[in-house]
């Protein structure tokens, strides 16, 4: 099914609420509304996935803005932590948009999930990396995780 087929057999309301989801940068939720539509045969996830992307596009002008990903605003969410982080995390992950770095927060004690601080998805990830160096040198904590040659497999897509 393509784009425009799903969405003329969408149901008004559905629409509505895919985007709304789609605004608000939140597109697994606008994939799930569509497979809950009602819609008889239940559209494929690949097409609902695609039909996000499309929504996301043509609404560009109403997304709702990214977080400021600099360092003084990075340097303030780890400030919140419940205990200053004992290193920087980055690495990558790839989904159905692309190649995604993420960069976390360690936490003393037992070992656990980073937590987040950032993600960029995009396709020069000069300035993400040099924000995560700066921000570790601005904590006096270890970055680790990949370095400046971008997500493993990038050139395969």
């Amino acid at each position: 099914m393509t784009p425009h087929e799903l969405w003329t057999a969408l149901p008004q309301e559905a629409r509505e609420r895919v985007d709304a989801f789609v605004v608000r940068r939140m597109r697994m939720h606008a994939v799930k509304e569509m497979r809950e539509a009602g819609l008889v045969p239940r559209p494929g996830l690949y097409d609902c996935a695609d039909l996000a992307v499309v929504r996301t596009e043509i609404l560009a002008d109403r997304l709702v803005p990214l977080p400021a990903q600099d360092v003084d605003t990075l340097a303030g969410k780890a400030a919140a932590l419940p205990e200053p982080p004992t290193a920087l995390e980055l690495e990558w992950d790839g989904d159905s948009w692309g190649w995604i770095l993420l960069l976390g927060a360690v936490l003393p004690g037992p070992p656990g999930c980073p937590r987040p601080l950032a993600r960029w998805q995009q396709a020069d990830w000069t300035e993400p990396l040099a924000t995560a160096r700066a921000l570790a040198d601005r904590l006096g904590v270890p970055l680790r995780g990949p370095g400046d040659d971008g997500p493993p497999y990038a050139g395969a897509e």
